[in-house]
């Protein structure tokens, strides 16, 4: 291995200790070294029942984070030194101690070998670089771990806390941040030699995962091979803004694990144009080997890139970058993902093939209005601000929408964000373009909000949202980073789990 493997605590979201001992369970059979049970989620009645905790089939670390500190704990010095107190009489093997409310009471609680002492500083804001340098060379009791836990954007931790980590020879270290950067320094746990890297509990193979503690944390059954592996596997994420509700990093993940690949792939949430430019680099020097990229960034992505892939050059933007001896490849596979749609669509009868009305003019829609260019097809375009509309119209041969309502495509592409629950544009889209009959295809897959579904609904338009051009775009980036794409069977399978 190219570097020590941190021990990988596993944090479950039990309230109660029949759950507890469950994901326990769960989180041993999936191979974590030590499980974190978050005692502040407990009410009072279960913090009575802890002793059905024991015996554990793995080491236990118990966590009572305060309120001050981002949970739902006590935060008083008082209250908290009786609570851990209570705790150690039990047989964990690591108990949580905030640096700021537990010490110093919280020393004499340590045994060495027997119960040691995790010691904690959880910043539920952005802190300053020098407020960082401080609290990871902070010195704790002989035999401890010190965590350090933040928020900050990717650039933040790229520029300003990264560098300021302690050499890996000083004393045992976790650091983290949460927010945007969230995967990175977990991701990086094992090149940058951390005692501890804490994920959260494996994703089921069927139904609905539960929703993590921390949303920064990536499962177990993603990040224990890939930290394991000879060598150094690649990384990659899906990158934009927002990030969060991305499907991306699970069907990645679906794909290199049947295909018998080690990789990672994680979700990296930038806050603007040039927060992500200056990433780029750094984290291809990080062992990161593509991104798949997505609203707003897929212009800047085209601007980065030394080779122009064809589909790049064709919709004039990027949703994929390969990092390789050459520099950076740009590629669009979402131009990849609509044509191979439009062909079903035509070829099933579902679709005449005569025109299609696109409403958008961001990155999904430019994919869109050069798919119809180069199948030869009728094209029109409607935008919020008209100017734009006209500016892909001229672009990709396409018609500006006039407004008289004489066009009438025979398919409609929805390619705004609307149907997000982060989307914020006052103005909605027009929509007079749907009606009986006409199939619509929303480039939004599993809307929060179904907006386009309902309208097309009341008109008796056919709909489908972005599940399978979602899997189909992902499956073309797979096949530029892996050399071959996952096969018509896994394809489909993918698809069939968003139903």
């Amino acid at each position: 291995m190219s570097h020590p493997v941190p021990a990988i605590v596993v944090t479950v979201p039990a309230r109660s200790v029949v759950e507890a001992r469950s994901q326990v369970a769960e989180a041993r059979a999936a191979g974590a070294d030590l499980v974190e049970v978050r005692l502040d989620r407990f009410p009072e009645d279960e913090l009575r029942r802890l002793d059905a905790l024991f015996p554990s089939p793995v080491r236990l670390l118990a966590t009572l984070r305060s309120r001050a500190e981002g949970g739902e704990g006590p935060d008083r010095s008082e209250e908290r030194a009786r609570r851990l107190g209570e705790f150690a009489r039990f047989p964990f093997r690591w108990i949580d101690a905030e640096l700021e409310r537990d010490f110093p009471a919280a020393e004499s609680l340590a045994r060495p070998g027997v119960l040691d002492l995790v010691v904690s500083s959880h910043f539920v804001t952005e802190v300053s670089a020098a407020a960082w340098a401080t609290a990871v060379r902070q010195r704790v009791p002989k035999g401890c771990v010190r965590k350090v836990v933040t928020r900050a954007s990717v650039g933040h931790l790229l520029r300003e806390l990264l560098p300021r980590l302690p050499p890996l020879e000083e004393a045992p270290l976790v650091a983290l941040t949460t927010g945007g950067s969230g995967p990175l320094l977990r991701a990086w746990s094992g090149r940058l030699g951390f005692a501890l890297v804490f994920a959260s509990p494996p994703e089921p193979r069927e139904g609905p995962a539960r929703p993590p503690v921390e949303p920064s944390q990536i499962p177990i059954d993603r990040l224990k091979p890939f930290l394991e592996a000879e060598g150094t596997p690649p990384l990659f994420a899906i990158t934009g803004h927002p990030v969060a509700h991305s499907r991306s990093p699970g069907i990645f993940a679906r794909w290199m694990r049947e295909d018998e690949r080690i990789g990672l792939y994680v979700a990296l949430d930038f806050e603007s144009d040039t927060e992500f430019t200056d990433a780029v680099p750094l984290l291809a020097e990080g062992g990161f080997r593509g991104l798949s990229v997505t609203h707003p960034y897929k212009a800047v992505a085209a601007e980065l890139a030394d080779e122009v892939g064809p589909g790049a050059a064709a919709c004039g933007v990027a949703n994929t970058l390969t990092f390789g001896p050459n520099g950076v490849a740009s590629e669009n596979t979402d131009l990849v993902a609509i044509l191979r749609r439009l062909g079903e669509l035509r070829s099933s009868g579902t679709w005449d093939g005569m025109s299609v009305g696109v409403i958008g003019a961001g990155g999904a829609a430019r994919a869109t209005l050069a798919a119809t260019r180069s199948l030869g097809v009728e094209s029109y375009v409607w935008a919020r601000r008209g100017e734009a509309a006209e500016q892909l119209a001229r672009e990709f041969g396409a018609h500006a929408a006039s407004g008289s309502r004489d066009d009438r495509p025979s398919l409609v592409v929805h390619a705004t964000p609307v149907g997000r629950a982060s989307d914020a544009v006052p103005v909605p889209p027009d929509l007079s373009w749907l009606r009986s009959g006409v199939p619509v295809v929303d480039w939004v897959y599993a809307p929060d909000l179904p907006t386009i579904r309902h309208a097309s609904e009341r008109v008796g338009a056919p709909y489908e949202d972005g599940a399978r051009l979602l899997v189909y775009q992902a499956a073309a980036s797979y096949g530029l980073w892996w050399g071959n794409e996952p096969d018509p069977e896994q394809v489909s399978a993918t698809i069939r789990e968003f139903r």
